[in-house]
């Protein structure tokens, strides 16, 4: 599973990041996009492997996934911006206003980041006075998150992001986002989902091309 709320500092929040989400009812159809992103990675780095190796694979293979989306080269510098100057119109406006609150500490303005159906279950997480304390200090760290692509799947946008040293990308994580309400909203609806699997293996460990 791929789910994350920010960045997991400690084994506990770790574990709750996993916590079990209903559905989420769809937002409204993602625009097309121009040009794709080709994903590579090596079978032995997926979390779902059986369909390649049940078609022959071996686990040193490497296997592809093309999407519609852009990747940046180099990745942009979003640094960090107040609640006032939030826009959410974009999946970049979004991760920005993610990133900024986390960094913010600031619960209400995490919630609001969030899918309307998964806030409930955020509380619960950001409640932890561990939890909170860890997100905080490591996040006091950081001036700036990078975006090194954005990607379409079905309903959804797939943000292929890192904090801390843009070089780094073994940390990389894959945000997830829906429109909801006209705006892009973080969701781990998609935390066992295949598809998000091969993009976030691809981005720690493999190869991205940019397609016209």
């Amino acid at each position: 599973m791929r789910m994350t709320w920010g960045m997991a500092w400690t084994g506990r929040a770790a574990a709750l990041g996993l916590l079990g989400l209903a559905l989420l009812g769809l937002g409204t159809a993602a625009p097309a996009v121009a040009g794709e992103v080709a994903f590579h990675a090596q079978v032995k780095n997926l979390g779902f492997q059986k369909q390649y190796l049940d078609s022959g694979k071996s686990f040193e293979d490497t296997v592809e996934l093309d999407l519609p989306g852009e990747l940046f080269e180099p990745p942009r510098e979003l640094g960090a911006i107040s609640r006032d100057q939030v826009d959410q119109s974009t999946p970049e406006g979004a991760v920005r206003s993610d990133f900024s609150a986390w960094k913010a500490d600031d619960a209400e303005w995490i919630k609001a980041n969030f899918a309307a159906a998964e806030q409930a279950a955020l509380a619960e997480f950001l409640a932890d006075a561990e939890i909170r304390a860890g997100s905080k200090a490591g996040f006091a760290k950081l001036d700036s998150v990078f975006l090194w692509a954005v990607v379409r799947h079905e309903a959804y946008a797939l943000v292929l992001i890192t904090y801390g040293q843009v070089e780094d990308r073994s940390r990389g994580m894959t945000a997830t986002l829906i429109q909801e309400d006209g705006v892009w909203k973080r969701t781990n609806v998609l935390s066992g989902d295949e598809t998000l699997d091969m993009v976030w293996s691809a981005f720690r460990v493999g190869e991205m091309t940019a397609r016209p």
